[in-house]
């Protein structure tokens, strides 16, 4: 049923009507990658800033939910210290109890308002605020920006993502549609049921004859088939205000912050414009530059990374940044090495090679030691002297175009699973009871088949091969003698390309 939300009264954004509304509808948080410390203190270093170390780093996420993102973190940086904070007792009473099955002793998750945070927790070399700028009142926006101010490292980084202008005009107005019909049913499923009805109805309607008007009716077909989690703290949202980037550096700067770069660095580049928008993109400032590429792209969401004001930064692209660094596939170019296009990519970084040369070369290397990330270092050795053009700014444009990924401090993880093999303790923790599992490299992945689920629950570095094998035959899902030890030695491998392998 639909009903008509004219006298329906819109929530008012307070600390208790946010958290009422996390623990009616869990949020389903994730593992964001982005966010992770090394990301951070990697695009920092390529663009300039001399950011604090990974191994030792103080992380705080505001709006921490379970500790879905922050956990992991924890976990793989057991030197670090992260704090969480977060309104929802009932998200904070799920991640405290995964921290005690993990015994991890660097990370706490507190009911504190952001604005409110106890001195105690200290100083943050990177902060999060995933998910928080556009949901949240002006003053909680104000709030999370003056405890930036106050709480943030000299040279930390602050991530903040939000939904951003032009782009999100088109679901802002479906937004507001969706709000007139049901911001007077209080039953939370029941308002997101009649969402997804209207949302239908819009969808399926007749041609408009106006062309403006298909953007609007594939938002709605979009809507209709949101997860309950998007769905509603996202799009029904009592508070969504996208902005502006103009309007988002502008804020930043009244609290002593200024905009360092977007987490995904390839989204500041111009790549795929026409010459007339990139010759007019050359004669901008790098702000309004990036402005302009919200326009060009009508781009609805960033992923923004903020330092002080006062932090030196040195934007020329110094190619002795990236020495201490490693280099690792990204996904894009573990997709064009299986669909047998690298030479077409290779080509692109060196038209004259033809894409069969030593550039060739260099992604097949970094395809071939997937997961792991190779040391700078050793890329020099080996095709410093072979590439057409010094190395570094090689894979500089490899990073800008998203072929390749850099770190400053890589996950410690196994390309292969020994006889003995461990797999990541959350992950195993995750998959006695879930489907998905978090990895190594700070990312989710679906572990359909429950005897792979069984499989990697069972390897905690005490089992050989034989034993894992065993253990699958017993109940309650056994499997005969023979298919248990192809299954392992089937799974073993796929695990360690999944990131799932600890070295050991």
């Amino acid at each position: 049923m639909i009903a008509a939300g004219e006298g329906g009264a819109r929530a008012d954004g307070t600390n208790a009507e946010l958290a009422a509304r996390y623990d009616a509808i869990a949020y389903a948080a994730q593992p964001h990658a982005r966010t992770h410390p090394d990301r951070l203190a990697t695009v920092a270093t390529f663009l300039g800033l001399s950011p604090p170390q990974v191994e030792r780093c103080r992380v705080l996420e505001v709006g921490c939910n379970d500790g879905a993102n922050l956990i992991p973190m924890a976990m793989g940086l057991p030197e670090a210290t992260f704090v969480g904070c977060d309104l929802s007792p009932r998200a904070l009473a799920a991640g405290r109890a995964t921290i005690a099955a993990l015994g991890l002793r660097n990370i706490v998750l507190v009911e504190e308002d952001l604005a409110a945070l106890d001195p105690a927790h200290g100083d943050f070399d990177y902060v999060i605020a995933h998910g928080v700028y556009s949901w949240v009142p002006p003053a909680v926006r104000d709030g999370l920006f003056a405890l930036a101010r106050a709480r943030l490292a000299a040279n930390g980084v602050m991530f903040v993502s939000y939904n951003a202008l032009p782009g999100s005009q088109v679901r802002r107005a479906a937004w507001d549609v969706l709000h007139h019909a049901v911001d007077g049913i209080a039953d939370p499923r029941a308002r997101m049921d009649a969402a997804r009805q209207l949302a239908r109805l819009i969808a399926a309607g007749p041609r408009s004859p106006h062309e403006g008007d298909d953007a609007l009716r594939a938002e709605f077909r979009a809507l209709a088939e949101r997860p309950d989690s998007a769905l509603f703290h996202d799009d029904l949202a009592t508070l969504n205000e996208p902005v502006f980037f103009h309007a988002f550096v502008a804020h930043a700067a009244r609290f002593g912050l200024a905009f360092l770069g977007e987490a995904d660095v390839h989204t500041m580049s111009a790549a795929g414009l026409s010459p007339e928008a990139r010759a007019l993109l050359s004669t901008l400032a790098p702000l309004p530059r990036e402005q302009y590429l919200d326009f060009l792209r009508l781009r609805r969401f960033r992923q923004s990374l903020l330092c002080r004001q006062d932090a030196p930064i040195d934007r020329s692209l110094a190619p002795a940044r990236m020495d201490a660094m490693h280099v690792g596939a990204d996904a894009s170019l573990l997709r064009a090495a299986a669909a047998g296009k690298l030479a077409e990519l290779a080509a692109g970084l060196d038209p004259a090679g033809g894409g069969q040369g030593a550039t060739r070369a260099l992604l097949e290397a970094l395809t071939g030691a997937s997961p792991a990330a190779v040391p700078m270092a050793e890329l020099r050795s080996r095709f410093a002297t072979a590439v057409p053009r010094p190395l570094p700014a090689l894979l500089t444009d490899a990073y800008v175009s998203s072929l390749v990924t850099l770190h400053v401090h890589p996950p410690a993880l196994a390309v292969a699973a020994g006889e003995r093999p461990a797999a990541s303790p959350l992950a195993r923790l995750q998959a006695q009871t879930q489907d998905d599992v978090t990895t190594l490299q700070h990312a989710r992945v679906r572990l359909e088949d429950p005897n792979a689920r069984r499989l990697l629950a069972l390897c905690d570095g005490t089992r050989d091969r034989a034993a894992l094998a065993r253990a699958l035959q017993a109940a309650p899902a056994s499997l005969p003698a023979a298919d248990a030890a192809s299954f392992v030695a089937h799974a073993l491998p796929q695990f360690a390309r999944l990131a799932l392998i600890v070295t050991t």
